[in-house]
């Protein structure tokens, strides 16, 4: 330890090893005190294997970011092009020019709190998330002790009640649409009837079709990268076989009639190129939608229609999560959970018709014994 002056006074530097035997120094310690306790804590971390060096920590949240971002090859192009935005619009502004090792975790929860103030609670989640996945790869690659984003306080995320349509709605609403542009109506129907998601729908190839099977074959979906559609594969990469109603068959089998296998199956009506969602929803959905006395549906809520319709006509947990393309049957139970606690009633009815039964034979039984035993005497 040496002193050295300062225009400000008398000031204090130390020389440490750090684990790799390497020598280095720190300076501007005030007291030789404080001087003393951050080379015992130097020493303390060593023994403890949580040493970080200081010099590997200056690199700034921004410049972090787009590095973790540039290693996430797990990640479809959809995704990476959504953390893009997160990170330009909601992180760099605030947060991107702090040093990894400057940055403390009252700060982060200042901001995340003040994202509150203008986001919604979803949104504010998925942006800290974000934030919290890189400064945790931060703390695997050793350049900060702990990640200053984990464990916030955040606002609760309210459950959003989900707008199930019946039968007859369905087929109102698929009426009221193809009144306004024809062959959209079958896209309700196989939305409502096949719980594609709208990616999945767009991506539709007449090779896709398997009229001799009655299925449609999931095996790429349309995602939107900068503006533009590109091609992917099904969401968890999960190709998946399903099962269509005939008479959605029918009316699909019409429509690829004398068109290449390589076509899509929907496309937009002017351009000929890949349908849209918000051009579906702005220009035929909405207005067919509040015709019928549903305002507000959205193309996605078609999918939980089928889901609900599906669920009513008797399917189990494990056909809907793979109808449905979900990851696990806890996804599909986790979405649908009031689907499946509606059916509680019913399953109890179920268990009395059987136990009545039981009841009324074993009854039946023990009166014809009695009867035996009277005949006999």
């Amino acid at each position: 330890m040496t002193s050295y002056t300062t225009a400000s006074g008398k000031k204090y530097r130390v020389q440490y090893r750090k684990p790799d035997h390497s020598s280095t120094t720190r300076r501007g310690f005030s007291t030789k005190k404080e001087a003393t306790l951050f080379l015992a804590s130097v020493e303390v971390s060593k023994s403890r294997g949580s040493y970080v060096d200081p010099t590997r920590s200056r690199v700034t949240v921004a410049e972090w970011m787009d590095r973790w971002l540039a290693t996430r090859s797990d990640l479809r192009p959809s995704t990476i092009d959504r953390a893009q935005g997160i990170i330009r619009r909601n992180i760099a502004p605030d947060l991107g020019g702090i040093p990894l090792g400057d940055l403390e975790r009252m700060t982060v929860q200042e901001w995340a709190s003040w994202l509150s103030e203008t986001q919604a609670p979803w949104s504010v989640r998925k942006i800290v998330n974000t934030l919290g996945g890189a400064l945790q790869m931060a703390v695997d690659d050793g350049r900060i002790t702990t990640n200053p984003a984990a464990r916030l306080k955040l606002p609760k995320v309210s459950k959003v009640s989900k707008t199930y349509l019946t039968h007859e709605q369905v087929h109102d609403l698929e009426e009221a649409v193809e009144g306004r542009g024809v062959g959209y109506g079958l896209v309700v129907l196989v939305l409502s009837y096949c719980g594609l998601r709208w990616g999945e729908l767009a991506g539709l190839t007449v090779a896709d079709v398997d009229v001799k099977r009655g299925r449609l074959e999931v095996r790429h979906t349309m995602i939107e990268i900068n503006g533009y559609l590109e091609e992917s594969t099904p969401k968890d990469y999960e190709e998946r076989s399903i099962p269509v109603p005939a008479f959605i068959l029918l009316r699909l089998e019409q429509a690829i009639a004398d068109r290449k296998p390589g076509d899509h199956v929907f496309v937009g009506q002017r351009g000929g190129g890949v349908l849209r969602n918000r051009i579906f929803r702005r220009g035929f959905l909405t207005a067919a939608a509040a015709e019928i006395g549903v305002p507000g549906l959205t193309p996605h809520e078609l999918r939980h229609t089928c889901a609900s319709l599906a669920v009513s006509a008797g399917a189990n947990v494990k056909a809907l999560q793979r109808m449905l393309g979900h990851a696990s049957a806890k996804e599909t139970l986790d979405t649908y959970a009031d689907l499946f606690d509606s059916d509680l009633d019913s399953v109890a009815v179920a268990l009395n018709q059987v136990a009545v039964k039981v009841i009324e034979v074993k009854s039946k039984s023990h009166d014809d014994l009695e009867n035996l035993g009277t005949e006999t005497d």
